[in-house]
């Protein structure tokens, strides 16, 4: 039977980082969908939701390299939340462009 200090270090510990993980890249969501909600960025800077696409696809490379779950784990929500935070700024980013051009385009 595996020993209370191997149990912590090798299970516990990973797993409290991978919700810690998983909470840090969850952050934005919220600034995003206000700014959705709104229909422009206004002064949100999305550069680091593009630093957060990269950090997290070098990590679950690296996961995948070493077979270590819990660092998979803890970054493939961090990739896919990222995404779509850098897809609802491209929309944001966008927006008044294209509804000129859809207004022009019917002769609004």
């Amino acid at each position: 039977m595996p020993s209370a200090t191997f149990v912590a270090l090798d299970y516990v510990c990973p797993s409290l980082g991978v919700v810690m993980a998983t909470m840090t890249f969850a952050a934005p969501v919220s600034s995003l969908r206000d700014r959705l909600a709104r229909g422009s960025l206004g002064n949100l800077n999305p550069t680091p939701w593009a630093m957060m696409t990269g950090n997290c696809l070098g990590w679950v490379g690296y996961s995948f390299l070493t077979k270590d779950l819990f660092v998979l784990f803890a970054n493939v929500p961090g990739l896919m939340v990222s995404v779509w935070l850098n897809i609802g700024a491209c929309k944001l980013q966008y927006r008044e462009y294209y509804d000129a051009t859809l207004r022009y385009r019917l002769g609004n």
